[in-house]
């Protein structure tokens, strides 16, 4: 029965986007030192996996891309599976973040222990072209 509500889980997390859409965390932060800081100030959650509030992706205008966040499950052996979405401000999709050293947009954290939260530090990168278009973020997720 966990197994059947956990395909349910997917199923429903795939269908949908991130109901949160980010933004930056201030004025100061999105554009000191050429970085922007998106924030989710509530917990997201997909099937048994959650990220709690306070996840953080820190943009910089040279491209690079750093996520830091602290995620769990009520499930042994499971993975949290998230694309990130860079965003114009009219919520148009402009690219995904891709994972450091390939050109996959799927970052993935296992979570081998339902007794245990996990701080994950994901690199990735996107065209540094984009830099200044960016003004939100939202994730798809699933677990």
């Amino acid at each position: 029965m966990k197994k059947l509500g956990r395909i349910a889980g997917v199923a429903a997390a795939t269908c949908t986007l991130a109901a949160a859409l980010a933004l930056p965390a201030s004025a100061a932060s999105a554009t000191s030192a050429g970085q922007k800081t998106f924030i989710w100030r509530g917990y997201q959650s997909a099937g048994a996996c959650t990220i709690e509030p306070g996840a953080t992706w820190t943009l910089y205008s040279d491209g690079t891309a750093r996520l830091d966040a602290t995620v769990s499950s009520l499930d042994d052996d499971d993975a949290w599976l998230m694309w990130a979405h860079l965003k114009d401000s009219r919520g148009s999709l402009l690219a995904d973040i891709q994972v450091n050293g390939g050109t996959g947009t799927k970052f993935v954290k296992n979570l081998p222990s339902h007794t245990q939260t996990h701080r994950w530090i994901a690199r990735g990168h996107f065209d540094p072209d984009l830099f200044d278009l960016i003004k939100r973020m939202s994730l798809s997720k699933h677990c």
